[in-house]
């Protein structure tokens, strides 16, 4: 954290909608109001919620209209996505546009994976986006560190935790688990990002960080070419296990690029 100089600037709007997950009772006109202070966010989130995602048939023109439409769980995910993409610089390395897809992708196949076993859909979608968060920060602060792990692996291979973690000591999660402590996300939130790349060793298992897990394997299969068989051949079954849910609910998942069709302009 002492190394990160270049903390993501994070628009006011994230931050206090951020504030507001773990609030029981919400004024969802202060929210509009709040959305509207900045008007690229605000630009972005009507450009989505009338995006083929959403398959609306009256166009929404107001952050109001959009709050009553998607919900308020759903706004404040593309509000937040939206910010993170636009203030978290990716070096050449790791590349922008695969960097964001690859998490965009991970975010939608946890969504799925959540709400196949009941955990809350939109928080495991934004744990998902975030979860390799600390990945780009890593890298611009010890690039002579890391430079014998990115020969080894990619960002989004499964070993990359345990490269870095056996080089510098620590991973990308861990890091980005700081970050979204200093940021004030909910516990569950911060749990999730932490434990994703390894959910089965944590001291007490996440069920949304295996949902994260599982949208993180496909996500990366999409990366390397994998087949659907493949990637269901290398998928660790325990975490399904873990979660109460059969193969068939991964045989059943549509492709990674399908679920995120209509939502890459969230991190465009």
């Amino acid at each position: 954290m002492s190394r990160v100089h270049t903390l993501p600037a994070v628009p006011k709007v994230v931050q206090e909608l951020i504030a507001t997950f773990d609030q029981p009772q919400i004024d969802l006109t202060r929210i509009a109001r709040l959305v509207n202070t900045d008007p690229v966010i605000a630009a972005k989130v009507l450009r989505l919620a009338n995006s083929a995602y959403y398959r609306r048939s009256r166009t929404v023109t107001s952050v109001n209209d959009a709050i009553v439409f998607m919900g308020l769980d759903a706004l404040r995910m593309l509000v937040v996505g939206a910010g993170f993409a636009a203030s978290v610089k990716v070096p050449a390395s790791l590349g922008r546009d695969l960097f964001w897809r690859y998490c965009l992708h991970t975010a939608v196949s946890a969504r799925y994976f959540a709400g196949q076993c009941g955990e809350d859909a939109q928080a495991a979608f934004t744990a998902g986006l975030l979860h390799a968060i600390g990945e780009p920060l890593m890298v611009m602060a010890m690039e002579e560190e890391l430079r014998e792990v990115e020969r080894q692996t990619r960002f989004f291979d499964r070993e990359r935790a345990v490269c870095e973690r056996a080089q510098v000591g620590f991973a990308y999660s861990d890091l980005g688990a700081e970050l979204a402590e200093s940021w004030r996300f909910p516990p569950g939130m911060v749990d999730a990002i932490r434990h994703a790349p390894d959910p089965l060793y944590a001291e007490d298992f996440s069920r949304p960080a295996a949902c994260v897990y599982l949208g993180s394997h496909f996500a990366a299969g999409y990366e390397r070419h994998d087949s659907a068989d493949t990637s269901l051949m290398t998928l660790d079954i325990r975490v399904l296990d873990h979660l109460g849910l059969e193969l068939a609910a991964a045989e059943k998942m549509p492709p990674v690029n399908k679920l995120a069709s209509g939502l890459e302009e969230l991190v465009a």
